[in-house]
């Protein structure tokens, strides 16, 4: 039980002499997670991207080769986990395609539509609010800009036993609501369950934010 209290604690806000381990398995466990999820960005060299709580940094790293005079930004309330991707990527920051900043979802440092995409791995089970995040996200991105929340399938949380400690576990239907109440628009729910990978993308456009 406290091991299970302490891992839900790391995976929600990595701290300490652990964190680094709690890097490295986030970037394992989220290899094919990462993967799908730029693919189904349909990333364009100049694009500038919003990866929301990057963790270990695995997708960052992807997202950063694949922009030519794009930029991907990398928000992350781990101060450890932001210390650590800054020294990891400090060519991809020289050369500005990648910035990172220590910030909340619920107050993204940025101003009004200045993404054209955005995404986040794991994360959302975090969010004490998930609309005023999830609205927050909007205000940043372009009209028509997408988002992807990439999430473990509520059946499998269910059985992860850190997640009975401070998740919060969505259905299918429960993220597209949250995407709907945010202002969202075209909002789908993909489903692969062939392993490795088993996950759920809910996919949605941003509207004015009005």
């Amino acid at each position: 039980m406290l091991f299970e209290k302490l891992m839900a604690r790391q995976l929600g806000n990595p701290a300490g002499i652990v964190s680094g381990l709690v890097a490295s398995m986030m970037n394992r466990t989220n290899d094919h997670l990462g993967k799908m999820t730029i693919q189904l960005l349909e990333i364009r060299p100049s694009d500038r991207v919003l990866e929301i709580g990057f963790g270990g940094g695995g997708a960052l790293d992807r997202m950063a080769k694949l922009l030519q005079d794009g930029r991907v930004c990398g928000i992350e309330i781990s101060e450890a986990m932001l210390k650590r991707a800054r020294k990891k990527f400090d060519r991809f920051i020289f050369q500005g395609k990648m910035e990172l900043k220590e910030a909340h979802s619920a107050k993204i440092p940025y101003e009004n539509g200045f993404f054209d995409k955005a995404y986040s791995i794991n994360c959302i089970y975090f969010w004490p609010d998930p609309i005023v995040d999830l609205k927050e996200i909007r205000r940043v991105l372009k009209v028509g800009g997408r988002v992807i929340l990439s999430v473990r399938p509520k059946e499998v949380l269910e059985n992860f036993p850190p997640a009975r400690h401070g998740f919060a576990i969505y259905s299918d239907s429960q993220l597209q609501n949250l995407l709907n109440e945010a202002g969202f628009s075209d909002i789908k729910i993909e489903q692969r369950k062939d392993a490795p990978l088993y996950a759920t993308f809910a996919i949605a456009t941003a509207g004015s934010t009005g």
